[in-house]
């Protein structure tokens, strides 16, 4: 619901770094291919601590999987400051654990090495873990002030995860290269959700016919990549078939005919299907794109009414049809809302409903105009909760679009989206093009570099990975001047707190808009939990996704970290 929208639609490019875990080899265009070569995945990361004198130092240690029957092998190295790199091999000490000498203060990382074969030729790989730094004191430093409490009681809602928009019509092309940057979770920004537009005429759009300048033919391979990548692909239409329409016209201003309705239904379930048969499976599919905006584009109106009867006389119409997420097959494809502009309410006449909220399993919706759009909870079936997604926005400036892609401009994407999922409670947050001057990686317009990822690629990096299939837990505050955990308000320090699906792994994201810094920070975990492990890492406008420095306490029940001003930073705590 922008200004152009049909001439803004479309998504992604290129591979580059890394935000979780040092910087492993990148991937050449003939090594893409998982199959081909198995990059090392680190999964715990060597941790810094500080000693008091006396004190036995426990070995310093990693976990590291790979694919594809990989052997791994270890080096560890020490350096002289807190970096992972140009440091000195230390002989001997070849395995997953070193035990470090006692010193005042010593830095180290291990690289992860890789051996495998790909079509008959030994492939060898590396990644690099975080820097660790050991100290040994006379005394214990005394706690700071500030400090942040995380509370795993009380359990919000599931996070789905991050992502953007690939569209069919003028926008960016996007390509493959384009998915791995973005959505590959080692070497790429880590994304895992991806909007597609479905096409009133696929064959149209798939074999290049109605846009003979844009390039279509990769539809399917960009949900497979993003598939490999466990991810979740959403499609969304845009108008049904013009002739079922009672204007015969593609645009706005125009309804489905009621008679068409199984038409439609039957539609929507041969998309689904003809992806799964294609080997690109999809998570889920809506029924409208903005069903309560009058577009001047492609698009269809639904009032609330009309909704709530497609969904109880034909919305089951994906049974049957084997879907794909989060790594695994799913029964069906999953049933969206139309995605509705402004408000959830508008989906109230379906939810109450009970036979059309029984074909419902996600409730879309947009944030132009507001964003409070937050779902009612008291409208939740307790035999059947329903996910929210926030499913597209965007933020541009026009007159002076080149700040768009600078550092300073990320504030305005991040609020939305802590917003989204801190306060609406929503599952999943939506961008609108991911590959734009305005978005995660440059189109080559407006002083961006096509394929590069930029500053809000790199800042929803971080949501993208370490939010992504959690649940959202209770994180408060204490000698933090301006800190929120909920609405955004005036505040300054932002942060939200998550619990992965195992109950392994604590992690927070949390950033300060402010020119000032925050400085040291106590992280308290809750009284059931025992970290082995803490990591960091940090974006500003220096940083892209560099490692900081996150000290875990002897007995694993809190960290120390340091913000400074004008950065984001996760944090990963793990048993």
């Amino acid at each position: 619901m922008q200004k152009n929208k049909r001439l803004l639609c479309g998504v992604f490019s290129l591979l580059l770094a890394l935000l979780v875990m040092g910087c492993p080899t990148p991937i050449t265009d003939d090594e893409d291919d998982p199959a081909k070569a198995a990059l090392p995945t680190i999964t715990v990361q060597p941790t810094s601590v500080d000693y008091v004198s006396g004190d036995t130092i426990a070995p310093l240690s990693v976990s590291a999987t790979v694919s594809g029957g990989g052997t791994l092998t270890y080096q560890w190295y020490d350096t002289a400051s807190y970096v992972n790199s140009g440091g000195t091999a230390i002989s001997g000490a070849t395995s997953a654990s070193y035990p470090p000498p006692s010193k005042a203060e010593a830095f180290y990382y291990v690289e992860v090495i890789s051996t495998g074969q790909a079509d008959g030729s030994p492939v060898v790989l590396t990644v690099t873990s975080s820097p660790a730094r050991i100290r040994v004191l006379e005394s214990a430093p005394t706690p700071p002030a500030a400090a942040l409490t995380v509370d795993t009681a009380n359990k919000h809602q599931y996070v789905r995860g991050f992502g953007g928009m690939a569209n069919v019509w003028t926008s960016p092309d996007m390509t493959v290269r384009d998915i791995e940057t973005m959505y590959n979770p080692v070497t790429g920004l880590g994304l895992n959700i991806l909007r597609i537009c479905l096409y009133p005429y696929t064959d149209d759009i798939i074999n290049n016919i109605e846009i003979p300048d844009r390039d279509n033919s990769d539809y399917y391979d960009l949900v497979k990549r993003v598939n490999r990548y466990k991810g979740y692909v959403l499609a969304s239409p845009w108008t049904p078939p013009a002739e079922w329409k009672n204007t015969g016209s593609r645009n706005g201003g125009s309804h489905l005919l009621p008679a068409r309705y199984p038409d439609y239904a039957n539609h929507l379930k041969a998309f689904s299907q003809r992806m799964y048969d294609n080997g690109a499976p999809i998570y889920a599919v809506s029924i409208q794109n903005e069903p309560n905006f009058v577009a001047t584009y492609d698009g269809c109106e639904w009032s609330s009414e009309q909704q709530r009867t497609f969904f109880k006389d034909y919305g089951d119409f994906t049974s049957g049809v084997k879907g794909f997420g989060g790594g695994k097959e799913i029964p069906s494809v999953l049933k969206m809302t139309g995605e509705v502009a402004n408000t959830v309410s508008w989906n109230n006449a379906a939810m109450n409903d009970p036979g059309a909220s029984q074909n419902i399993d996600l409730v879309g919706y947009h944030i132009y105009g507001s964003l409070e759009a937050r779902y009612p909870a008291a409208l939740d079936n307790a035999t059947k909760p329903k996910e929210t997604w926030m499913t597209e926005h965007n933020i541009n400036t026009p007159g002076n679009y080149p700040i768009d892609s600078t550092w300073g401009q990320v504030w305005r994407l991040i609020d939305e989206v802590h917003h989204v999922i801190a306060v609406n409670d929503s599952s999943a947050f939506v961008w609108w093009y991911a590959k734009r001057f305005y978005s995660f990686i440059g189109d080559g317009e407006e002083g961006t570099v096509e394929g590069q990822p930029l500053w809000r690629g790199w800042a929803m990096s971080h949501y993208a990975k370490y939010a992504s299939d959690t649940t959202r837990v209770d994180l408060s505050a204490s000698g933090i001047t301006g800190f929120s955990g909920g609405a955004v308000g005036g505040n300054t320090v932002i942060g939200s707190a998550y619990v992965t699906e195992d109950g392994n792994s604590i992690r927070l994201v949390i950033y300060n808009k402010g020119s000032s810094p925050v400085g040291d920070i106590q992280i308290n975990l809750p009284g059931d939990f025992t970290a082995k492990s803490l990591s960091a890492i940090i974006t500003n406008g220096d940083k892209k996704a560099g490692n900081a420095l996150a000290v875990l306490s002897l007995d694993g029940k809190s960290g120390i970290i340091t913000l400074p001003e004008s950065a984001i930073m996760s944090v990963n705590f793990t048993k």
